[in-house]
């Protein structure tokens, strides 16, 4: 059984975390772009397709490419299956002027694969309710907890964490990790911690602005000015807003081991990797009560809100706040690592992989 990822390196570690756990299996895993366009005899059996625009290396595809991507679909389809991940429903990159070609791109991954893997029910069963996609195989393989790449930090002390990233010691900690993608997920987070009432709280974003938005250099003194300015206002509401592209995950493990409470900020998003992360750190997680997020936080006892409602956000947040001096970080962890451990997911992918291969 020979298994293609048509996926080339990437800063998320979840393909990374995901042929682990299945090389622990006994399934090993070939990777590349070049592996599934590249012409002669095919030789895999399963074609993995994670997001669909990795097949272009992120690029948005034109509409020959598009085309091009239709015929080789077909082309692979007569030799080996394809099995695609939904990490979620409309492209992250699309804007006005490329939606149409990024809908068709995933329109065209569904409608081609044999099998769809989702990561929560929520997503399962939105498609499997799809005429479309009724005849494809739905199953619901959840995304690992990443505990065997960030083992080493795992017993890392919060005072201590707090203390290297000049966190203030005596504040609850509320953590929203990840790029921000629109003015609405900042204004979504601001408001909620700024409505909390007789609480010291210290929002920490280190993903909040854009580097180029956000820079200190002589060279460009109103660019300088204009960054001071962000920054005095972050540090008088008790925010601490950072500008990271990357991140090491020695530094990725010190802001989860540091936090109280990790926020989604996401408003309609169906999956975020900061649930099993906030999970695997012990954390309370609050997060929008939409898609395979909600189902999650809800089926855990974690606090949802609608993202469409203040008073609900705060509420959700205060809330966490609330559960964050109880055992609830805990219960967490015990819920990951009896579900999500990587070990666990890559031999449920085996298996599937098995399965299709019989």
């Amino acid at each position: 059984m020979k298994i293609l990822f048509a996926f080339n390196q990437d800063l998320n570690p979840y393909v990374a975390v995901l042929i682990r756990g299945l090389e622990a299996a006994g399934c090993p895993v070939d990777t590349g772009t070049e592996k599934f366009w590249a012409a002669g005899p095919f030789e895999p059996d399963i074609v993995h397709i994670q997001w669909p625009e990795t097949l272009f290396d992120w690029r948005v595809p034109s509409a020959i490419e598009v085309e091009f991507l239709r015929r080789r679909l077909k082309e692979v389809h007569a030799r080996a299956k394809i099995v695609y991940t939904r990490h979620n429903e409309v492209s992250h990159h699309a804007n006005e002027g490329n939606a149409a070609i990024l809908k068709e791109l995933y329109s065209l991954v569904e409608s081609e694969c044999d099998v769809m893997v989702h990561l929560g029910e929520a997503s399962r069963r939105e498609c499997a309710a799809r005429p479309e996609l009724a005849g494809k195989r739905h199953v619901v393989i959840p995304i690992p907890v990443y505990d065997e790449l960030y083992a080493p930090y795992l017993g890392m002390d919060g005072a201590e964490a707090r203390r290297r990233l000049g966190l203030p010691p005596d504040r609850s900690i509320v953590l929203a990790f990840g790029n921000f993608r629109y003015e609405k997920e900042k204004r979504l987070v601001a408001g909620a911690v700024s409505g909390l009432r007789g609480r010291r709280v210290c929002l920490v974003a280190p993903k909040w602005h854009k580097a180029r938005e956000y820079s200190f250099s002589p060279w460009h003194p109103m660019l300088a000015l204009r960054s001071a300015r962000k920054a005095v206002w972050a540090w008088g509401r008790g925010m601490k807003l950072g500008a990271k592209k990357t991140m090491f995950d020695e530094e990725v493990a010190l802001h989860f081991a540091a936090a109280d409470v990790v926020f989604i900020q996401r408003l309609d998003e169906l999956n975020s990797g900061n649930v099993p992360m906030g999970f695997l750190f012990g954390k309370v997680v609050a997060g929008p009560d939409g898609g395979n997020i909600g189902e999650w936080l809800r089926e855990t006892g974690n606090p949802v809100f609608d993202a469409k409602d203040p008073d609900s956000v705060r509420t959700a947040l205060e809330k966490a706040l609330e559960l964050s001096s109880g055992d609830q970080g805990k219960k967490n962890r015990d819920f990951a690592m009896a579900n999500w451990t990587t070990r666990k997911i890559g031999e449920e992918l085996a298996r599937l992989y098995r399965s299709i291969c019989e």
